[in-house]
C-alpha cells in the first residue's frame, strides 16, 4: 500500500509541472527560429567574415533552435534602405554602417566628427566600447524600434588617396576635388582641409577617377584594394585617419521580443564573445590591403600623431556649427570630448 501511494505521489508531482508549463513556452523551447541577417557586402569583407562566426557560433551554442542565414552582397537591402525594413519587419537582423544611419538617428555620425580626426585607433575603441557607445546604441534603439546586440563592428578608418598629388602637409589638400561616401561631414571635413568634397556613389568611383571628375577620394586601405583604384589612377595615399568606420548589429525589436529569454541570452552572448575576433579580422584585411596597394606601386604617406593633431586643430572650427546642425546631443559630444582629452 505504501508502495502504491509513493507512486501516486511521484505521478502527482509529474503531472503538477507539466500543467505548470505553459503550451506557449514548451512551443518555444522546442521551436526553431529562422531568420534574415542582411548586409551589402562581399563575402571576402570583414563585416560578413565576422558574421559567418557569429551564424556558426549561434547554431551551435543553441543547438539549432537559432537558424539565422546571412544574406550578402545586397541580395536583400543596400544598407541605406536596411534600416527601413528591419523597422518593418521584413528583415529581422542587420549590421549597417554608422555612417548611413545618421538619417534615424544623427547621434550615430559623432565619430565623424572633426574631434575624432587622426586620433589613434585604441581611442576610438575604448570609447565606442564605453559610455559613450553605449548611449547612442540605446539612442539608436528607441528611433529604428531595434535591438542592438552590443559591441559594434570595426571597419576601419578613411584615408586619402590621389592620381596625380602627393600628400604630406596640410596644405597638399588645397584645390584637390576629393570624393567622399556620402553626408554632411564628410564633405565639410574636406572642405576645412582645403579641398572640396565631392558626393560619388561608389560604383562610379573608378571612371570618375579615370575621367578626371575627382583628383582623389577617401576610403579605406580594404576598399581601395578590393576596387583595384590602382587600375583607375591612384598612386598616392595619405593615413589621415579621416573616422573610423564602425557597423552596429540591431535585430528587429518584434523578433527580439519573440525570443524566449534563454535564447535572447544566448544571442547577446555568442555576439559579445566573437566581436574581438572581428575586429581582428577587421585590422588583419586592412593591414594586408595596404600591404598590396604597396606592392602595386601606390605610395603611402604616414602622418604622426603630433602632425595630424595639427590637422585636427586646423579643422575643429567646423565641429560646432556641424553640431547645431544635425542636431547631436550635446552631452554625447561632451563627453567625446572629456574621453578625448579636449
Amino acid at each position: 500500500m505504501k508502495e502504491v501511494l509513493r507512486i501516486l505521489g511521484i505521478v502527482a508531482v509529474a503531472i503538477t509541472l507539466a500543467l505548470s508549463i505553459s503550451p506557449s513556452k514548451a512551443a518555444a523551447a522546442e521551436k526553431t527560429f529562422e531568420f534574415k541577417i542582411s548586409v551589402d557586402t562581399v563575402m571576402n569583407h570583414p563585416r560578413n567574415m565576422g558574421l559567418e562566426i557569429f551564424v556558426k557560433e549561434l547554431g551551435k551554442k543553441s543547438g539549432g533552435r537559432l537558424a539565422p542565414k546571412l544574406f550578402h552582397s545586397a541580395q536583400l537591402y543596400k544598407d541605406a534602405h536596411v534600416t527601413k525594413a528591419l523597422r518593418m519587419g521584413t528583415v529581422e537582423m542587420a549590421v549597417p554602417g554608422n555612417w548611413v544611419l545618421e538619417g534615424w538617428d544623427t547621434n550615430t555620425s559623432l565619430t565623424m566628427l572633426p574631434m575624432f580626426f587622426g586620433q589613434p585607433g585604441k581611442i576610438t575603441e575604448n570609447l565606442i566600447d564605453g559610455e559613450f557607445g553605449e548611449a547612442v546604441s540605446k539612442s539608436l534603439e528607441k528611433k529604428v524600434n531595434a535591438k542592438v546586440l552590443g559591441r559594434w563592428y570595426e571597419l576601419g578608418y578613411d584615408n586619402s588617396w590621389t592620381i596625380k598629388k602627393k600628400i604630406t602637409k596640410l596644405e597638399d589638400f588645397k584645390g584637390l576635388k576629393m570624393r567622399h561616401s556620402g553626408g554632411s561631414i564628410p564633405a565639410e571635413r574636406f572642405n576645412a582641409l582645403g579641398a572640396t568634397g565631392v558626393f560619388i556613389a561608389w560604383p562610379d568611383v573608378p571612371m570618375a577617377l579615370v575621367q578626371g571628375t575627382v583628383d582623389g577620394l577617401a576610403t579605406t586601405a580594404k576598399s581601395a584594394e578590393g576596387a583595384k583604384l590602382y587600375e583607375a589612377g591612384i598612386k598616392y595615399g595619405v593615413f589621415a585617419r579621416h573616422f573610423c568606420g564602425f557597423y552596429i548589429p540591431m535585430v528587429s525589436l518584434n523578433f527580439w521580443n519573440s525570443l524566449p529569454p534563454d535564447l535572447q541570452k544566448i544571442m547577446l552572448e555568442v555576439w559579445k564573445e566573437h566581436v574581438p575576433k572581428q575586429r581582428e579580422i577587421a585590422r588583419r584585411e586592412q593591414k594586408e590591403a595596404e600591404e598590396i596597394l604597396q606592392k602595386k606601386g601606390v605610395e603611402i604617406y604616414y602622418p604622426s600623431d603630433e602632425e595630424l593633431a595639427k590637422w585636427r586643430k586646423h579643422i575643429m572650427p567646423i565641429q560646432d556649427k556641424l553640431v547645431k546642425d544635425l542636431k547631436h546631443d550635446p552631452g554625447l559630444v561632451k563627453l567625446g570630448m572629456k574621453a578625448l582629452g579636449m
